[in-house]
């Protein structure tokens, strides 16, 4: 299954990607005024960071691997 990334404006957070597979929303990405960006799985989860990483394109490989697995 493709694991797409969809940016997200929302006027809480300047960046955030959601995390679409098979059309259905499975995470979002957010990152923070330092740099690191967060991966937050599930589709209400804000608290908990599943990977982290300064390098989003890093990061989104990371969570290909993790949901096409899952």
């Amino acid at each position: 299954m493709t694991i797409e990334f969809r940016e997200h404006h929302t006027s809480g957070y300047p960046f955030q990607l959601e995390v679409i597979r098979s059309g259905s929303l499975i995470g979002h990405v957010r990152r923070d005024a330092a740099g690191v960006c967060r991966y937050y799985r599930g589709q209400f989860n804000e608290l908990t960071a599943e990977f982290q990483d300064r390098d989003l394109e890093r990061l989104k490989k990371r969570i290909t691997e993790q949901e096409d697995r899952s």
